[in-house]
């Protein structure tokens, strides 16, 4: 009988130890990463947290497409970046300008692009902004441009339709915790890829030498499909010149892709300054990764978070003033050719 309880007791331990660990460092589930399908018992209680910052006044404001207001000086549409609260890299642009950004909060059923091409297509010239933001995370910007469908753009009736970008995350019970733990560990039914890196890149107790990321940080394009995206993409600038729009398309850099040189051993990350060189030479597009490769080459870490895909305020905060940088070089330029 004691042989018999002691092997229950071993065969339920790991369970019990789980339930431990989730109670003890991984309560706070309303601050978790994005990474879905990768269980949160990995990461320390508590480490969202401690990168919180609140601006002043929050002068980024969400907005569906069907209440724009008229004249707004800048206009952004974009995914999950630009609808992180309190502070996103909308926030150090609003700050300087000294005027509200609205960021239109968009159908699920279609991009950034898709909304940006209806609107400026669609909408009355008394809503055109001055200038206009389109960002997109760079694992889809490439597939979003190459089908966008600048022939037939959306009208705001389809536009205002349907579901609306939310980035909250769900609070899983206890069971379903485990259950995706193991999941992990097996390899089943999980979205995610754990790559060792050669330095310590994040602060996550337990988890600072180890790069979290998406299975789709992986498929690559060929040159011509890339070069097909680059010309939908002048075709939207094209239309916003002509609505006299300043437009600035902005390429949210993949997590792997910044933290690719540090990765132990080979790995199959696909980046788009890796294989083409038409997104370098565009004027209008802004893409912050070198900014980012020199805060980590200088041992900055915790440029993204270490369970999530998406960068820390403090990053927010560098990007948005290096965006800044942008426009106000893209608006000069634009002012000296008037």
């Amino acid at each position: 009988m004691k042989k018999f309880v002691i092997s229950i007791l071993l065969f339920f331990l790991p369970i019990i130890l789980l339930v431990a660990n989730y109670l003890t460092l991984s309560s706070v589930r309303e601050c978790s990463g994005d990474l879905g399908k990768m269980a949160k018992f990995f990461f320390e209680k508590g480490y969202h947290e401690k990168f919180s910052i609140t601006p002043d006044s929050v002068k980024v404001q969400d907005i569906e497409i069907k209440n724009l207001p008229n004249s707004p000086k800048i206009l952004c549409f974009g995914d999950s970046f630009s609808n992180k609260r309190p502070l996103c890299f909308l926030q150090p642009v609003a700050e300087h300008f000294g005027t509200n950004i609205i960021n239109v909060l968009y159908n699920l059923n279609f991009s950034p692009e898709d909304a940006a091409i209806g609107f400026l297509s669609n909408a009355p010239l008394s809503q055109m902004p001055e200038i206009m933001i389109v960002e997109c995370v760079e694992r889809y910007c490439i597939p979003k441009l190459y089908w966008l469908d600048t022939d037939n753009p959306p009208s705001l009736e389809q536009l205002q339709k349907g579901k609306k970008h939310s980035t909250s995350t769900q609070k899983k019970s206890i069971d379903k915790e485990i259950l995706l733990y193991y999941q992990y560990r097996l390899g089943k039914e999980n979205n995610t890829i754990c790559t060792r890196l050669d330095r310590q890149c994040f602060t996550a107790k337990g988890n600072e030498e180890e790069l979290f990321s998406y299975n789709e940080d992986t498929v690559h394009y060929s040159d011509e499909y890339i070069s097909g995206a680059a010309q939908k993409l002048e075709k939207l600038h094209q239309l916003a010149t002509v609505r006299n729009v300043t437009l600035v398309y902005m390429i949210a850099p993949n997590k792997s892709t910044l933290y690719t040189p540090y990765c132990i051993g080979p790995t199959n990350f696909f980046s788009i300054l890796n294989n083409n060189t038409t997104f370098d030479t565009i004027p209008y597009v802004f893409n912050p990764l070198s900014k980012l490769r020199q805060l980590a080459d200088n041992g900055v870490k915790d440029i993204y978070y270490a369970d999530d895909t998406h960068w820390t305020p403090a990053t927010a905060q560098i990007i948005g003033t290096q965006l800044t940088s942008k426009i106000i070089k893209l608006l000069t330029t634009n002012n000296s050719n008037d």
